[in-house]
């Protein structure tokens, strides 16, 4: 079954992404992220990248997804 996807929130870094996807996981939701500009190159040579990485997760948990980042203090109402 095809699943809808919507992106929730864009990073600073590998690092914040990271720490997003953890933090969902944790409240069950599932989600992944992409990589933007040279960030695929820099996480594996380097660990970390500066250029950013999109977090999406399914369509579903988006508003629960939204909540957790304002809990989080990333984003605002």
């Amino acid at each position: 079954m095809e699943q809808k996807i919507s992106k929730i929130f864009t990073t600073h870094d590998n690092i914040q992404a990271e720490m997003i996807i953890n933090t969902l996981k944790d409240n069950n939701i599932s989600s992944f992220k992409e990589d933007l500009g040279n960030s695929g190159i820099m996480n594996l040579y380097g660990g970390n990248s500066l250029s950013g990485e999109n977090i999406y997760v399914s369509v579903a948990d988006v508003e629960k997804a939204k909540d957790i980042l304002v809990s989080m203090g990333l984003t605002e109402l």
